[in-house]
């Protein structure tokens, strides 16, 4: 029966409480409520509440009992995704709902063709410049030489002045000292013959000072000091790069100790402080695609940015693999960082395939059973949902621990067997594993693997610049990456021995042939052993020399000591000295 009479408010927040959620009408509700009428006997100063934080808990009775009208505005939403950004208005986003199945994907096996090229025999210094090579060393050059000259320093850095520059850091890599100028001290504990012969200490002083990359600072870009090397080595990185089905996606860290808004403290990593990097790999460590990480401003396809961070990072590399021009299937393996389910449509409408751990909120509110539940089951259960069409599978598994995985890709089964240590049984026991987490295991590392390469044997001569870590960095990857061509390519030199004949190419290629004059002996030459008053004899040398002592010519030098002596003067200092000889 009709009611003509108004409505009370709390009638009109009783029928709006009670709208079912799965009604799909999001459209903006107004409530008017007249105001109560005014009580001569009421005499109070209380509020029912603050004006500020008035809510529908502290509205008082009289309110709530007057008559009301509501308004609704707008248009009715429906979203393909998962989440919506907030319009003007400042409307919240909304969750997509998916309907699950409890059965496994059924996905179409795919055939990856063969597209290798034929083995080719380079060797390693071939490799290494298919990445530094003239459009790199021209831009290090020209960049550096504009540094010098604002600095009213001569710009005479050349081409050979670079490559042997290099060579020297990436000695620096396996041969380490804790300062750079020990390279070319006149001591035999640490002088380097190949370095201080190919250059003096002062003319590389003079281009590590300046080495530069770029001029013109974009001011939106945190990274611009080092973007135009970072932007051509991703082009030839990509150029080169092994054509392979699977890649990870990562995050890594260069080392850096300083000041730099960039700069990250990760718990738990191995490198905990430096600028953190989002990279793109092959399973066994080519690096196709490197950008570091600023904050909002993370140099991303714009287009992705309603997406979140992580999906921004995927769909970008997505989109550097899709630039190949092959056409083919790429599978991308992430962690539960970037995985959710926006992210699996987004990479499914590319046509591509992905697999990643997943986090419990970001799985739509797919029905899978409880961590508690599953937790009492035995050691490899699983429970698994699809989508009602067939684009993705969320599935929960017990291992070591709890841990949800998603996938477009592949699914539970066949299932593969997993050798695990039981910790009850105090033995090796074995389990089945899920196909998807497999697949997930097996590709994931990639990024940790190049990681793992590049920190045995990194650029050991450290500079003040703040860039100078991520310069440095650049190197050793172009120069882990043509060891992993060369490995391909079926190389039989292991990471040092490719990494030896890289930096002595460089150097004996490009070192100054000028003949250097003599150089002062170190100050701590024998500075113990020529006071021990043992062995010390004067022998006859058939090259004429200078006395250490008066600097005359002599025939002589002490036998221990390995230095010229006169006579005279070891007498001298023998007699007038408790020690032996103060000739040094």
């Amino acid at each position: 029966m009709a009611n003509d009479r108004p409505l009370a408010a709390h009638e009109i927040l009783d029928a709006l409480e009670n709208v079912s959620d799965n009604e799909e009408d999001y459209r903006e509700r107004l409530i008017c409520i007249l105001p109560p009428p005014v009580d001569p006997d009421c005499l109070t100063d209380e509020d029912s509440g603050k004006e500020d934080n008035v809510t529908l808990n502290n509205l008082p009775r009289n309110i709530l009992l007057q008559p009301a009208e509501v308004m609704i505005q707008g248009q009715i939403m429906v979203s393909d995704t998962e989440e919506e950004p907030s319009d003007s208005t400042g409307r919240t986003k909304r969750r997509r709902t998916y309907a699950w199945r409890k059965r496994d994907l059924a996905k179409n096996p795919v055939n990856w063709p063969d597209v290798q090229g034929a083995c080719q025999d380079k060797r390693p210094i071939e490799w290494f410049e298919n990445f530094l090579d003239e459009d790199v060393i021209s831009l290090l050059v020209s960049e550096s030489n504009k540094y010098a000259v604002k600095k009213n320093l001569p710009g005479d850095i050349t081409t050979e002045d670079m490559k042997c520059f290099i060579g020297i850091l990436l000695v620096s890599g396996y041969s380490w000292l804790p300062r750079r100028r020990m390279y070319w001290e006149n001591s035999p504990d640490t002088k380097n013959e190949l370095i201080s012969s190919a250059m003096t200490r002062d003319r590389f002083d003079f281009i590590f000072r300046h080495l530069h990359v770029n001029d013109n600072l974009d001011l939106q870009d945190k990274y611009t000091k080092v973007r135009p090397l970072v932007t051509l080595l991703n082009k030839k990185f990509l150029e080169f790069s092994p054509l392979e089905e699977h890649y990870s996606v990562d995050e890594a860290t260069i080392p850096y100790y300083g000041r730099h808004g960039c700069k990250q403290h990760i718990k738990g990593k191995p490198i905990r402080y430096g600028f953190k990097a989002w990279v793109g790999a092959t399973r066994l460590g080519y690096v196709l695609w490197m950008e570091p990480y600023q904050g909002a401003t993370t140099m991303c396809n714009p287009i992705y940015k309603e997406l979140g961070l992580g999906a921004s990072v995927v769909l970008t590399f997505c989109d550097v693999l899709i630039s190949r021009g092959f056409d083919l299937p790429y599978h991308v393996v992430f962690d539960n960082f970037f995985t959710g389910t926006p992210l699996l449509e987004e990479i499914t409408k590319k046509g591509l395939r992905c697999t990643g751990t997943v986090r419990e909120n970001r799985t739509s509110s797919c029905p899978l059973i409880t961590s508690k539940l599953l937790k009492k089951k035995e050691r490899g259960a699983v429970d698994y949902r699809t989508t009602h069409d067939n684009t993705f599978i969320i599935a929960k598994w017990h291992d070591n621990n709890i841990f949800s995985i998603a996938s477009n890709a592949v699914g539970i089964n066949t299932k593969q067997s997993a050798k695990r240590f039981s910790q009850s049984e105090k033995r090796n026991i074995v389990i089945e594993e899920p196909h998807m987490v497999s697949i997930y295991n097996k590709y994931m590392g990639g990024v940790d693997r190049s990681d793992e390469n590049i920190s045995h044997y990194r650029i050991g001569i450290r500079g003040k610049k703040w860039y100078m870590p991520l310069l440095t960095h650049m190197i050793d990857l172009a120069e882990h990456n043509a060891w992993q061509l060369y490995k391909i390519n079926h190389g039989k030199l292991d990471h040092l021995g490719f990494r030896r004949r890289v930096a002595i190419a460089l150097i004996e290629s490009n070192r100054k042939n000028a003949k250097r004059g003599p150089s002062r002996p170190s100050h701590h030459e024998h500075a113990d052993s020529r006071k021990d008053q043992m062995h010390h004899l004067v022998i006859p040398q058939s090259k004429q020399t200078r006395c250490r002592q008066c600097h005359k010519k002599c025939l002589t030098r002490c036998k221990k000591c390995d230095v010229g002596v006169c006579v005279k003067c070891f007498e001298t200092s023998f007699i007038n000295s408790v020690n032996l000889v103060n000739y040094i």
